[in-house]
C-alpha cells in the first residue's frame, strides 16, 4: 500500500519551464483502481491469485494516493504515499488439496526522493531521483477445506529500501503535457526487489491547477515471516495538482 513514491507523481506533474529562485510547492491527491496479482509461498506450493481492475471497480475497492513536492531551482524534495486494501479468491488454488483460496492484501508505501533536474528546455525536462521507500505489507491467506483441513496464514512486515529512478515531462501543445516516472529498489535493502512505473497525460488550466490521468504499476517481492510474497499492482489513476 504501482499504480503513480510520496513525491513521484507530483514531480511528474511539475512544470517544465525554468523557475525563479525560491521554494515552490505542489500537492496532488489521486484515486487509483489497481488490479492485483499475488503469489504466496506455502509448504504445499505457491498460491497464485489475481484480481482485475474491473473487479476492483465493481467491488469499489480503491487505492488512494497523495503526493507532495517542494522545489527550489534544479533541486526538489518529493514524497509519494499510497494505501490499498484488496481481496481476491479462486477455486482449487493448490489442486484438490483445498477447495478455495482467498487472499486479503493491505499495502502502504511511502517513497521519498531528492530530485535533481539534469536537463531542461522550454518544453522538456528530465529529473534524476534517489531516495528510499518504506513499505508496510500485510497478507492474510485463507484456504478452505479440501483433501486437507482448512488453513489460515497471516503474515506482515514493515521495511525500508533504497531506490533510484528518473522522471521526464514533455509539453503537448499549449496546455497539455505527458509525464513518466520509473524507479527501482531493493538492492542492498530488505526487499528482493521493488519497482514502479507511472505514465500520465495531463492538462494545465493555469499556473496553479492541473489534472492528470494515466496508469501506475507497482511491484514488491519480499519474504514475510519465512513466506515468499510477490505482489503486483497495476491500474488507472486520476488526480488533481495544486501549486503554490
Amino acid at each position: 500500500m504501482r499504480a503513480s513514491s510520496l513525491g513521484m507523481t507530483l514531480l511528474l506533474a511539475a512544470p517544465a519551464a525554468a523557475q525563479d529562485a525560491g521554494w515552490r510547492f505542489a500537492v496532488s491527491p489521486y484515486l487509483w483502481a489497481p488490479g492485483i496479482e499475488t503469489s504466496v509461498g506455502t509448504q504445499w506450493g505457491p498460491v497464485d491469485l489475481d484480481l482485475s481492475t474491473s473487479d476492483v471497480l465493481s467491488d469499489l475497492d480503491l487505492a488512494f494516493m497523495g503526493a507532495f513536492e517542494a522545489r527550489n531551482g534544479r533541486w526538489g524534495l518529493i514524497a509519494d504515499l499510497f494505501y490499498a486494501k484488496l481481496s481476491q479468491g479462486r477455486a482449487n488454488p493448490l489442486g484438490p488439496l483445498f477447495a478455495r483460496g482467498r487472499v486479503e492484501t493491505t499495502a502502504k508505501a511511502l517513497s521519498g526522493y531528492v530530485g535533481y533536474r539534469v536537463s531542461e528546455t522550454e518544453r522538456f525536462a528530465v529529473d534524476a531521483l534517489a531516495g528510499f521507500r518504506v513499505t508496510d505489507l500485510a497478507v492474510d491467506l485463507s484456504l478452505s477445506p479440501g483433501a486437507l483441513p482448512g488453513q489460515r496464514l497471516g503474515v506482515s512486515g514493515t521495511w525500508v529500501d533504497p531506490v533510484i529512478g528518473g522522471r521526464a515531462r514533455v509539453a503537448i501543445g499549449s496546455n497539455g503535457f505527458a509525464t513518466a516516472l520509473a524507479d527501482l529498489g531493493g538492492f542492498g535493502g530488505d526487499s528482493d526487489q521493488t519497482w514502479q512505473v507511472v505514465a500520465m497525460l495531463g492538462y494545465q488550466f493555469n499556473a496553479r491547477w492541473s489534472v492528470q490521468g494515466g496508469w501506475r504499476w507497482f511491484s514488491i517481492e519480499h519474504a514475510l515471516e519465512g513466506l515468499d510474497v510477490e505482489t503486483d499492482f497495476s491500474g488507472p489513476l486520476l488526480g488533481l495538482t495544486i501549486r503554490f
